[in-house]
């Protein structure tokens, strides 16, 4: 199966296939290009990110955080990104993309030579299979017409008795131009029908197996641009994945349990000798009815005190309270509601 053998007659359908290729490799030049000016813009959005959080990292710490230690890996890792991200880019413009440039000029070129040689062949066979022979034919019911002709006279001078040489003479002349280019016609046919067969059987299938061998090789070319610009565009490439790699170690090197030891260790604060907090016996000095730390109840009190206890039982309902167990427990149920949300 080829073009010589099988695609003799299909030139209009190879002339539309060139055309779509070209048009494909037209549209895989444009992709190739976005590719590049998208890849030249991710690195350097990356460089700028890295870039201002440089500008907002400059405050350090006066203790050891393993969480800024690690953050600051996963910046510099994707600082490492952003170059990796625009090397590719420039080798994807002086690579591929170059390349695919020049092997499409090169398919222009390749169906204009094939259109111009296609034609000159064709031309030819058509001079000598129609042109011709199409003149020769006409030469020759011209001559037959003048022997006719010189017959008709040399019967008319015979019977007449008068010139009949010169008639005999004539005759033969025209019989003879007759002859000679039937003789030519003849071989110009001979020549026609294997300038035919010659075209046919070895001549357009030379040009369309050609045309074939030249479309395989650029086929084969596109497959290694393509193959190349799959590595360089891979995002899962040794050095990328040792980026990531390195952004995961960094993350997993968080330890919650420790990540404050050094911070404790800076500020550890020296044990203070609480003060106790007492009752001012000095409030009752003046007062003999009142007792240092017991709730005063008689009918002046009792409605308040009634609404205070109220008050605690409505938001915490348990028989057994006192002020400072509802604040601890308020506090536990805060801490741990805040640490269900993660």
């Amino acid at each position: 199966m080829g073009f010589g053998g099988d695609l003799k007659y299909s030139h209009d359908a190879l002339l539309k296939l060139q055309d779509w290729e070209l048009r494909l490799l037209e549209t895989v030049k444009k992709f190739m290009v976005m590719r590049v000016r998208s890849d030249k813009e991710y690195a350097s959005t990356l460089q700028n990110l890295c870039n201002q959080v440089d500008k907002e990292s400059t405050c350090q710490l006066d203790f050891i955080s393993n969480v800024s230690k690690s953050w600051l890996l996963v910046v510099q890792q994707t600082e490492q990104l952003s170059k990796i991200m625009k090397t590719h880019a420039e080798d994807l413009n002086s690579g591929p993309l170059h390349r695919l440039t020049m092997m499409i000029k090169d398919k222009q070129q390749v169906k204009k030579s094939f259109v111009g040689v296609h034609q000159q062949i064709e031309a030819e066979m058509y001079k000598v299979t129609k042109t011709e022979l199409e003149k020769l034919k006409s030469s020759y019911r011209q001559l037959i017409k003048e022997v006719n002709s010189a017959k008709e006279k040399y019967k008319e001078a015979v019977a007449k008795g008068k010139e009949t040489e010169k008639a005999k003479d004539r005759c033969e002349k025209a019989t003879m131009k007759l002859h000679m280019l039937h003789n030519q016609y003849v071989l110009a046919l001979k020549g026609a029908q294997l300038h035919q067969h010659q075209y046919y059987g070895t001549t357009l299938p030379l040009l369309l197996d050609s045309l074939q061998k030249m479309q395989e090789e650029m086929i084969k070319a596109l497959k290694g641009i393509l193959d190349e610009y799959s590595q360089i565009t891979s995002l899962v490439t040794e050095e990328i994945v040792n980026v990531h790699k390195e952004i995961q170690t960094s993350v997993e090197q968080i330890d919650p349990n420790s990540e404050y030891n050094d911070f404790i260790d800076t500020h550890r604060s020296s044990e203070v000798v609480e003060q106790e907090i007492e009752f001012d016996t000095s409030l009752l000095e003046e007062n003999e009815n009142l007792q240092a730390n017991e709730i005063m109840w008689n009918n002046l009190t009792a409605e308040s005190l009634q609404i205070t206890i109220s008050g605690i039982y409505y938001k915490f309902p348990f028989k057994t309270m006192n002020h400072p167990f509802v604040f601890t427990f308020a506090l536990l149920l805060f801490i741990s509601i805040f640490l269900n949300r993660y």
